[in-house]
């Protein structure tokens, strides 16, 4: 009896089965060390890392609700009745369970009861036009009909979004790290406040000062100069850190490997790693997770020693400057009436306090109350609770207006000024070449347990998909410290691996600039062996 033979059709499916089997192998192999990346909001420094591919298999439940809920609304745009609207989500449903079927039946014939494998274009086109084309079909209004299908569009571009660049993972590692830092407050704060202080006291106790910051009729208007602030502080990272991002590079060589992964979980795979390591470039989407992750932790630090800062500010004030400098430096008499307390006139009006204090004119007795009233402070008194202890509106406007000075001023420096750099800047990008030296380890490990794997499956290691060899077949160099800017310069990235390395073959010579090249078959060896 002949044993049946399997078509090239088949055969493939079987490789690419195979294939898939082995690269799951590979990442639960090391599954730790792609949780450690993760927990530090760099879930794309993961290999095969390809979220694009079942994008639209994580969007499909939510397509098929808003499906039934259009047609739910559509169908009956001329009853209200609940009978009619369940009439037809349920046809909605149905023509969901048809799409998925026929898909089913054209990619997963013997599997067309499962689950879709694959949601493709053409299937997300269907599900986007559906709610919106039968709506119409029935009689809805155009105005309907055109929010329904920009609902659609936007849904399936937010979700593309939340799933291709990672974003859940990179905000939930935001969110802890939020946390984590104001444990580092007081270290930051040592740091930074003697420089913000020497730059904001003598502002502070400028007379010009409290004049611009009084002279908003509305708190609204000074927030306004503090969202000016904020956007300039952020254009001005987003122009310097993308450079700073390019630049950041690991230690690829073993000796630095080892010891970075000390604390890390690669430390318990150190022994399955090959003495020469691979020399790893970054691309696009591993730039913007680490400019993202770079950005925010800025973000954090500036927004934390911004609180710090205003609290210094509204204390100085409050223990350095009276109500009387303060109604001088504004311009408005101070109430000595012999008897009267400020407290007793803190609950007057503007005309009763101008009157008991013999004020020629109702403005300064409305001047006068803002100097002993407390301030809002988002929407609260600005008070100790308990006490008579309260700031005043001018005092938080000045701290506010300074502490958006600062801010800026201090966003500007922690990047370019050398001398804050080190304790504010480098520090942070600090971290993330130590995750681009533990990737490079991670990188080395994950091609081994992949080979490892597809050999066992009997699957040609040259079969992995285009993709995967672009990214995880990078040039490997001697792994040697001293010589590694040498080897750097005169590598040349054509074809296999260099002829340094024992047992390969020698490679044609090639220009910096096509070694350089943004096309990734060219950037990217493929594999000789």
């Amino acid at each position: 009896m002949s044993t049946p033979t399997l078509t090239r059709g088949a055969r493939a499916m079987a490789a690419k089965r195979d294939e898939r089997r082995a690269l799951a192998d590979a990442h639960l192999h090391l599954d730790d060390v792609e949780k450690w990346f993760i927990k530090r909001g760099l879930p794309h420094f993961i290999e095969s890392y390809k979220p694009t591919e079942d994008v639209f298999n994580r969007a499909l439940p939510l397509f098929v609700v808003l499906v039934v809920v259009q047609m739910g609304l559509e169908l009956t745009s001329k009853t209200v009745t609940w009978k009619d609207r369940l009439i037809g989500g349920a046809i909605g449903f149905a023509a969901v369970v048809v799409v998925i079927l026929v898909a089913n039946l054209i990619r997963q014939p013997q599997r067309w009861y499962r689950w879709p494998r694959k949601i493709g274009p053409a299937e997300i086109t269907l599900l986007v036009l559906l709610g919106p084309v039968v709506g119409k079909l029935s009689g809805a209004g155009w105005g309907a009909v055109v929010a329904d299908f920009v609902a659609n569009i936007l849904v399936l571009a937010l979700v593309y979004l939340l799933v291709a660049y990672a974003i859940l993972p990179v905000l939930k590692w935001a969110l802890k790290h939020s946390f984590e830092e104001l444990g580092n407050l007081g270290n930051l704060a040592s740091k930074a406040l003697p420089m913000l202080a020497l730059f904001g006291t003598f502002l502070f106790l400028n007379v010009d000062m409290w004049h611009i910051a009084s002279s908003f009729d509305k708190r609204s208007q000074l927030w306004y100069t503090t969202l000016f602030f904020a956007a300039i502080t952020l254009l001005f990272l987003m122009v310097r850190l993308p450079g700073e991002v390019k630049n950041l590079q690991g230690d690829y060589y073993l000796e630095a490997v080892v010891a970075a992964s000390a604390d890390t979980p690669l430390h318990e795979h150190v022994g399955e790693l090959d003495d020469e390591l691979p020399q790893l470039r970054t691309d696009r989407r591993q730039r913007v997770n680490m400019l993202f992750v770079l950005a925010f932790t800025q973000v954090i630090q500036i927004l934390l020693l911004s609180v710090v800062v205003f609290v210094y500010f509204v204390s100085l004030g409050k223990l350095a400057v009276t109500d009387g400098q303060i109604a001088d430096w504004l311009k408005s008499p101070e109430c000595t009436v012999p008897g009267v307390h400020a407290s007793q006139l803190a609950h007057e009006n503007a005309a009763a306090v101008a009157q008991t204090c013999h004020f020629s004119t109702e403005e300064q007795g409305a001047t006068w109350l803002k100097i002993i009233q407390p301030g809002r402070l988002f929407g609260f008194p600005a008070r100790i609770p308990g006490t008579n202890l309260l700031f005043s509106e001018p005092l938080l406007r000045t701290a506010i207006l300074l502490t958006t000075f600062s801010a800026f001023f201090f966003a500007v420096s922690a990047v370019t000024d050398e001398a804050y750099r080190k304790d504010f800047f480098e520090s942070i990008t600090g971290r993330l070449a130590k995750c681009l030296t533990i990737r490079c380890g991670y990188v080395n490990l994950y091609e081994k347990a992949t080979r490892h794997a597809l050999n066992e499956t009997g699957v040609d290691p040259k079969a992995m998909d285009e993709d995967h060899r672009r990214t995880v077949q990078v040039p490997s160099m001697v792994a040697d410290p001293n010589t590694r800017t040498q080897q750097l310069s005169s590598f040349q990235p054509s074809g296999g691996y260099p002829a340094s390395l024992s047992g390969q073959k020698q490679i044609p010579e090639q220009s910096t600039h096509e070694a350089m090249s943004d096309d990734p078959l060219k950037r990217w060896p493929q594999q000789n062996s």
